[in-house]
């Protein structure tokens, strides 16, 4: 699987990491996740507002894609956000 490309067409440059891209695809403004829990990063590092602490950024990168990506991949803008494109 191609982790630097996305399925709308995204393509990962400079410092924007494919979780980047798909969290702002999924993630809602007010970051509340079908939990009915927000999933935010605190400033405590590498934790996040639901009681996550992870040990690497890329772990709690999955714990909040794992909270905001739906079934179906479609994001917010109505198309799907699938990794590999």
């Amino acid at each position: 699987m191609d982790d630097s490309r996305c399925s709308c067409g995204f393509t990962v440059s400079g410092d924007e990491t494919m979780a980047d891209h798909l969290l702002e695809a999924f993630a809602p403004d007010d970051s509340r996740a079908a939990d009915g829990l927000v999933h935010e990063e605190w400033a405590a590092a590498l934790t996040c507002s639901c009681g996550v602490a992870a040990t690497t950024a890329a772990e709690l990168d999955r714990h909040f894609l794992a909270a905001f990506s739906p079934a179906d991949s479609i994001g917010r803008d109505g198309r799907a956000h699938r990794r590999g494109g």
